[in-house]
């Protein structure tokens, strides 16, 4: 069976979950971050920790509850493309770490192959 499971660009793997795992240890554990050595990002990373400590839960939690729900839009959309369950799980898991750059990429997958 032809593999249909395409990866967004690297860049996407870099920005994103960098991000969310930034953010999670701000909210979380960031004691774990050493601010100091990090310069004028440290500061107001340090601040941001400090002033916003139930806004970056908010943001961590809400970002986890979107990327879910388009892991979900992810299942529907390689079921209407009768993928396999390989490709199918594939993308689920790349569309919940990235989101939208997967979701975005599997939508020209759809239109390729209709």
């Amino acid at each position: 069976m032809k593999n249909n499971f395409r990866s967004p660009h690297l860049f996407w793997w870099l920005i994103i979950p960098g991000g969310i795992g930034l953010i999670f240890l701000l909210g979380h554990y960031p004691n774990v971050i050493p601010f100091q050595y990090l310069g004028g990002f440290g500061a107001s990373s340090s601040w941001f920790a400090l002033k916003n400590h139930i806004l970056l839960l908010v943001v961590f939690w809400s970002i986890v509850i979107a990327h879910g729900y388009e892991a979900i839009i992810a299942r529907r959309i390689c079921q209407k493309l009768n993928l396999d369950q390989k490709s199918t799980l594939l993308w689920m898991i790349q569309t919940f770490i990235l989101g939208f750059p997967s979701l975005k990429k599997l939508k020209g997958q759809k239109h390729r192959y209709e």
